[in-house]
This record gives C-alpha cells, sequence and structure tokens, in this order.
C-alpha cells in the first residue's frame, strides 16, 4: 500500500512540476507589432462568424498571449501567425508597411481561404520567413521574380491557387528550401528538373496538375535528400532517371505520357522502401522482368495503362492496390487473398481476367473495397467472401459467375455498395440490408426482392 501511495505522490509531484516549466507566461506585445496586426486586419475582409482568430483581436487584448494564431519570441516581436481556415477572401494587403514590420516573421499561413488577386512582393522579401503557406485559395497572376527572396525560406507550399505563366527564376535560388508545392495551379512553359539541381535540400517536390512540360535531365540525381516526388500531369514522356534517390519514399508520376515497360530498377529506387507509387493514366505496356516490389510498399497504383500477361502478386504489406483499366489476360492466383490481408481496396476492375474467383480470398479480412468488375471470371461467388466483415463495398458485376448468391453474403453489415448485376447468377436473392433492384440486373436466373420477379 505504501508503495502505490508512495508512486502516486511522486507521479503528482512530476507532473505538477512539469506543468510549472511549461506553462510560462507568454512575452509582452510589442506595441508597434500589436499596431501592425491591427492595421492588417482591418484591410482583411473575413466572416466574423466564422472566424475562431481574428475576430478576437482587438487592442484590449495582449496580442502574444491571447490573440488566435499569433506566437511571439521572448522579446515580443511576432515570430509565428496563421490565419489559415478564417473565412478571409479579397485579396491580400500588398502595401510594404503592412508587412515590414514584421520582420521576425518566421511562419506566415494563409491556406484555406478564399484570397483573391496577386501574391505581393512584400510577402516574398520577409527577412526571417521560413515557412510560407498559401494554399487552397483563388490567387492568381504571375509570381512576380524577387531578387532578394528570404535566404532563409525552407517550405513554400502555394498549391490549389490560380497561378500562371512560368515558374520565376527566385524559386531556383532559395537554398535553403525543403519543401516546395506548386500543384494545381496554371504554371506553364518548359521546365528542365535540372534547375532544382542546386537546391540540394530538397525533401519534397510536388509540379503536378500545372500546364507544365517537365523534361529528364541528369543533374536531377544530385539531389540526394528528396522523399516525395510527385509530378502527375506534367506531360513527361520519359521515367526520370531517379535511381541513385536513396531515401525516396513517394513517387508519383501519374497522368503523364510515360510508354514502354515499367523500368525494374524503379522498384529499387529508396532503398527498396519505396512506400508510395502511382504510374496510373499512362501508357505502360508491362512490367519489365525481373523485379521485385518493394516489402514496404503501401500504395500501388497502375490502373488505367495497357499492361498485359500475368496480374502480378503484389508485396504483403499493402493497403491500396489497384491494377484497374489494363489488359491482364491471367486468372487470379488460387493464393492471391493471403498477401491481401493488410491490403484495404484492391481492384482489377476492367481487365480481361478468366478462372475463378479463389477461395483464399477469405483471408484478406482487411478489405475495406473489392472489385472485380467487368472481366471474365467464371464460377460461383465463393460464400466465404462473407467473412469480410469490414468490406463496405463489393463489385463483381459484369462477369461470368453461376449459381445462387451465397447467403453468407448477408453478413457483411458494412456494404453500402453491392453490384451482382450482369452475371450468370440463379435462384432466391438472400436479404441485403442495403442493395437495389441494379444490384442484381442482367441476371435472368434470379428471382426474388429487390427484383419483380416472383420466385417460383
Amino acid at each position: 500500500m505504501s508503495f502505490q501511495i508512495t508512486t502516486s505522490l511522486i507521479l503528482l509531484f512530476v507532473s505538477f512540476l512539469f506543468g510549472v516549466t511549461t506553462t510560462r507566461s507568454a512575452p509582452p506585445c510589442l506595441d508597434d507589432q500589436k499596431d501592425l496586426l491591427l492595421a492588417l486586419k482591418t484591410h482583411l475582409t473575413f466572416d466574423s462568424s466564422l472566424s475562431t482568430k481574428l475576430v478576437g483581436w482587438n487592442q484590449s487584448v495582449e496580442c502574444c498571449a491571447n490573440w488566435g494564431g499569433v506566437a511571439c519570441d521572448e522579446a515580443g516581436h511576432v515570430t509565428r501567425l496563421d490565419l489559415s481556415h478564417e473565412s478571409i477572401h479579397g485579396p491580400i494587403p500588398s502595401s510594404q508597411n503592412h508587412w515590414e514590420g514584421l520582420n521576425r516573421l518566421e511562419y506566415l499561413s494563409m491556406a484555406y481561404n478564399s484570397l483573391t488577386g496577386e501574391l505581393p512582393r512584400s510577402l516574398l522579401t520577409l527577412p526571417s520567413l521560413d515557412d510560407l503557406d498559401l494554399s487552397y485559395n483563388r490567387l492568381s497572376g504571375q509570381l512576380i521574380d524577387v531578387v532578394q527572396p528570404p535566404r532563409r525560406l525552407r517550405n513554400l507550399d502555394l498549391s490549389n491557387n490560380r497561378f500562371e505563366g512560368p515558374i520565376p527564376g527566385f524559386i531556383f535560388k532559395l537554398a535553403a528550401l525543403s519543401t516546395l508545392k506548386l500543384s494545381a495551379n496554371k504554371f506553364s512553359g518548359r521546365l528542365e528538373l535540372d534547375k532544382f539541381g542546386k537546391l540540394t535540400d530538397l525533401y519534397a517536390l510536388d509540379l503536378s496538375y500545372n500546364d507544365l512540360t517537365v523534361s529528364v535531365s541528369a543533374n536531377f540525381s544530385l539531389l540526394s535528400k528528396l522523399n516525395s516526388i510527385m509530378l502527375a500531369s506534367c506531360n513527361m514522356k520519359e521515367v526520370p532517371d531517379l535511381k541513385n534517390q536513396s531515401r525516396l519514399l513517394m513517387l508519383d508520376l501519374s497522368d503523364n505520357h510515360l510508354s514502354g515497360e515499367i523500368p525494374n530498377w524503379i522498384w529499387e529506387v529508396g532503398n527498396g522502401y519505396l512506400r508510395f507509387l502511382n504510374l496510373s493514366h499512362n501508357k505502360f505496356s508491362g512490367l519489365q522482368k525481373p523485379y521485385t516490389f518493394p516489402f514496404l510498399l503501401d500504395v500501388l497504383d497502375l490502373h488505367s495503362n495497357r499492361l498485359e500477361g500475368d496480374i502480378p502478386v503484389p508485396p504483403r504489406r499493402v493497403y491500396i492496390l489497384d491494377y484497374s483499366n489494363n489488359n491482364f489476360k491471367s486468372s487470379i492466383p488460387v493464393d492471391f487473398g493471403n498477401v491481401l490481408r493488410s491490403t484495404l481496396f484492391f481492384s482489377v476492375a476492367n481487365n480481361k481476367l478468366v478462372g475463378g474467383i479463389p477461395e483464399s480470398i477469405r483471408n484478406a479480412t482487411s478489405l475495406r473495397g473489392l472489385n472485380l468488375s467487368r472481366n471474365a471470371l467464371t464460377g460461383p461467388i465463393p460464400p466465404l467472401i462473407g467473412n469480410l466483415k469490414d468490406l463496405q463495398s463489393l463489385d463483381l458485376s459484369v462477369n461470368l459467375l453461376i449459381g445462387s448468391i451465397p447467403e453468407e453474403l448477408t453478413n457483411l453489415t458494412q456494404l453500402s455498395l453491392l453490384n451482382l448485376s450482369y452475371n450468370h447468377l440463379s435462384g432466391r436473392i438472400p436479404k441485403f440490408q442495403t442493395s437495389t433492384e441494379l444490384s442484381f440486373e442482367g441476371n435472368e436466373g434470379l428471382c426474388g426482392p429487390p427484383l419483380k420477379k416472383t420466385c417460383a
């Protein structure tokens, strides 16, 4: 008993000490900093009924301690300003007077608002800026090339806006840059990847979904710290040489014009520790052999290519696996379900697969979505699919399946989508919690609700 009491007292005392040492009062806000922020507020248009930060900024309240989204250093200079999700609309105040006094500002986020207009030059000249996030707005126009951009800038996120024109030269001079996200804009022109060759600290690069034409270059391999490369919809015609990217974990080359075989070296990037690979919406015809999938691969998306031959057996820990919209013509291997034990979503829809659904599918107990539709699969529906208790979507439509619908499928209580249409199924339809006539149409031998055909 005494040991328990002593332990409790010690824990209480430690937590008290911890609380005392970590709850120091915030430094007082310098008057000029408060005035600058209040002036900024008056030039921002926002919905006060939705605001959780700006609405509380007023002269009577200490800004460093009590203003939402504001943090200061020990001297009372504003160092962090988070105005994300504030329902701000209209332009960013562009006057140098609104920003030049915030010369200790290290972090600025105005993401997830409805900002419009151009990006003010004054934001790109803040000397201490380390992190700038203006993503998910409606900013537009061309980015102004800045002669002296912030030398310390490490993270720049301008994604999901409407910026246009070429990527300005100052971006390639940001020597400290670690993360660059420019996706989902209207940037245009030709861009050689070797322009990023001097950004030796670059960790994540996302140029996806612009109007850029990105070309391959040898100097890109000099960026040895890259962890994530996202180049979807970049009008690429060649797979970039990434053999030397020893730290790469995430790669997206989807929605390009890549053709031929998927090179077998791609599975070795990141020293075989690749976690995410999206090669969908290209013109790949096959997988160069021999190949070995990375054993830690979480997401493998090869859908909407022209892949032929046998269906590839994935690594055992893959969570998302999409082979749909290809030309695979083999049967599904008998033990395929055994390698899907951790898989959450698997689709091989719209191929030319033959043979039956393997009984081993019962072991894919983590599945939330299973889509085998639009193939030439034959035989009965395995009753043990009813073991997949977490299944939310099951699509076996447009195949050549025969026999009755197993009663065990009614155990799938999480199903929100069931499609068994256009097969050769027969017999009475079991009672499902969620199904419509569309789930079963095109099976002449089926009867009973929700179909209008009664059973004899």
